[in-house]
This record gives structure tokens, C-alpha cells and sequence, in this order.
């Protein structure tokens, strides 16, 4: 299977991914400018030219942007200034970086964008988010019907919803109908993300991170996740984190026959983070912490070890054939106790 993958212009990754460039669908990347705004924190913004120079190296591969912040600021909707200078942005891109297209969350900036520049978004792709939870054909086609009001051009992939990763029959009902009318769309699935199963803090964590990355608060979301929200959970309940939709670099090749590849997310994490992930999932194989490979999970990998070579054979008929109802199911925790071990100081076994 093919590898979406995050961007980096670092020597060194883009040499990496130059080795593997044949195994890559495409790769993804943020400019970290507020017009331009994706669904992380910026931790650093690289110089355009940079960009550029490396995605170069990188021919015949797919290049996609992220603009997926969940929301804006009303004025970007309405700020000429803004849109032109992500105008002048997205035509460098393009026409010297060989841009494909853009990933939205907020549909109100894309229009915006291709009401004001249409030149500019005729020449690329506007594809949903994952964020935008892709989960069923009705969603995707309002999704598809909102780009075709648009200048951008249509869609050529889809990342569906996490939660279908663990519902292989969902899945398939929805590539078999959008490509009864999309024939040439492409699915990748999310392989690493590793936050809760069908996670009811998500619409408030990325809302949360959009307004961090307008400057309208300052950044507390790990402090939120720690106190109150999916941290505390996971720690609490280790076999929440079994229970996420991510999917093993063992099991990538179940989905085979269904989609055309992963994503891999991860780009906050960094090269090193991202070379092992990348070669695990080209591998299919991976020895060590699974929470090495996790990106939101990976938030605890230095305070949480479960083997991934240890997960039982059958771990992905159990998790894909399951209700979903881990309380009165129980077959995850009891397999996190079994497994997970807590690296905290003092602290050995979950329940010591």
C-alpha cells in the first residue's frame, strides 16, 4: 500500500523520502501562517523557498497543503490583504512547487478564498479533512456539492472518518457508493493518529486549537486533555487507548482490496518520530512501543509501554468485530492490563 506522509523541509527527511518516493501517494504540509492556517499548534514557520526546494525533490509525487483549521477569525473571511497574500502563497506553490491542491475543515474560508482569487483555485484540488468527518456518502457528497460551488477543483482521494478503520463494513459501503458516481476517487485511511475511539472531545479540541493558532488564547489544550478530557481518560483506562480507531503497520495490508493507501500523521513530532513511523508502515512490522508510533497517544509513550509485537494475532478481527462498547466488553482493558506497563517513577503495573 502507498504512504501519504507529512513534509518537512529538512535535508536529511527529504533525502529519506526520496528513497521511498516509489511507496508514496503523496505527501502533506503546512506553511504555519495564520492565512493559511492548519489544525495544529505552530511550533515553526520554514521559509517558503525552503519548501519549495524540497518539494522539487520529490517529482511525481503528490503535494497536498494544509488549510484545515477547523475556524477563523471573521475578518480573514472578509480581509482582502489576507486573501492575497494566501493567494500569492498558494500560486508560488503551484507554479513553482508543483502544488496538487488544498485540505479544508472550513468551508466558509474556502469559499472566500475562491470568491476572491478564483484563478488561483482553479488550478487545485480542494479536498475535505479527515476533520471534516467523512463518515457516510451523505456527508461525503454535501462535502463534494460544497467544492463544486466553488472555483477549486474536484477531490482525486477522500480520508475517511477513524472510526471506520475498526468498521470494516461502513467502509466499504461508503467507497463502494462514492465511487459509483466518483470512479477514480482515491481512499487513504488515517493510520497513526491514536486519539479515543469516535472521540466526543474532538469538535471542542480542534475549535480550542483553532483559536490558539488565531492569537485569541493562549495554549492549553494538553493541560485540558490532562485534566479533563481524553489524557485523564487514557491513563485512567488504558484500554481506551487499544480501543482507537489507529491501525497496526501488521494489519495495514487488511484493508488492501479497499483503499489505495494510509495517511500518516505526525509533523509536530518531528523527522525522527516520522522515519520510524514511515518505515514501519512500509515494513508492515514494527517492534517496540506502539505508542512510538501513535501521534496524539504519542503524547504518553514516555509514561506508557505496550509492546506491539505483544497484541495477539487476532487483534484486528476483535477491534473491527466488536460493539464498540468497551465498559461492558472489557477485552481491551483486560488486554492493557495484561500488557501496559506505566514508565512514571514508583510505577510498574496499571492498578499497582
Amino acid at each position: 500500500m502507498l504512504l501519504d506522509v507529512p513534509f518537512l523541509p529538512r535535508d536529511e527527511y527529504v533525502a529519506f523520502l526520496r528513497e521511498r518516493a516509489d511507496r508514496l501517494a503523496s505527501v502533506h504540509f503546512s506553511l504555519a501562517d495564520p492565512a493559511l492556517a492548519d489544525a495544529r499548534q505552530r511550533l515553526r514557520r520554514e521559509p517558503l523557498d525552503d519548501i519549495i526546494r524540497g518539494l522539487n525533490r520529490l517529482p511525481g509525487v503528490d503535494k497536498f497543503l494544509l488549510v484545515n483549521a477547523r475556524l477563523h477569525r471573521f475578518e480573514r473571511y472578509f480581509d482582502p490583504d489576507g486573501l492575497r497574500r494566501a493567494a500569492t502563497a498558494l500560486d508560488r506553490l503551484t507554479l513553482e512547487g508543483g502544488l496538487t491542491g488544498v485540505v479544508f475543515s472550513d468551508g466558509y474560508y474556502l469559499q472566500a478564498l475562491s470568491d476572491a482569487h478564483p484563478e488561483t483555485c482553479a488550478r487545485l484540488e480542494a479536498v475535505p479533512s479527515i476533520n471534516t468527518m467523512p463518515d457516510s456518502p451523505g456527508r461525503v457528497f454535501a462535502l463534494l456539492d460544497l467544492i463544486r460551488e466553488t472555483a477549486f477543483r474536484a477531490p482525486s482521494r477522500l480520508v475517511p472518518d477513524r472510526a471506520l478503520n475498526r468498521d470494516p463494513a461502513g467502509l466499504r459501503a461508503l467507497v463502494r457508493a462514492v465511487r459509483e458516481r466518483n470512479p477514480a476517487m482515491r481512499f487513504l485511511l488515517m493510520a497513526n493518529e491514536g486519539c479515543l475511539y469516535q472521540c466526543p472531545y474532538k469538535p471542542a479540541h480542534d475549535a480550542q486549537v483553532a483559536l490558539v493558532v488565531e492569537g485569541v488564547c493562549g495554549d492549553r489544550t494538553f493541560a485540558v486533555n490532562r485534566e479533563f478530557g481524553c489524557v485523564r481518560r487514557m491513563l485512567a483506562r488504558p484500554g481506551l487507548m487499544l480501543a482507537s480507531p489507529f491501525i497496526r503497520p501488521e494489519d495495514a495490508g487488511r484493508y488492501a482490496d479497499v483503499v489505495h493507501g494510509l495517511k500518516i500523521c505526525g509533523r509536530n513530532r518531528g523527522k525522527a518520530f516520522l522515519m520510524r513511523a514511515v518505515d514501519a508502515y512500509l515494513d508492515s512490522s514494527y517492534r517496540g512501543n506502539l505508542l512510538d508510533l501513535m501521534d496524539a497517544m504519542g503524547d504518553l509513550a514516555d509514561r506508557v509501554r505496550i509492546p506491539n509485537e505483544a497484541l495477539p494475532a487476532d487483534f484486528f478481527d476483535r477491534v473491527t468485530g466488536c460493539a464498540k462498547e468497551c465498559g461492558p466488553c472489557g477485552w481491551c482493558a483486560a488486554l492493557a492490563e495484561r500488557l501496559a506497563t506505566r514508565t512514571d517513577p514508583g510505577l510498574e503495573r496499571f492498578g499497582a
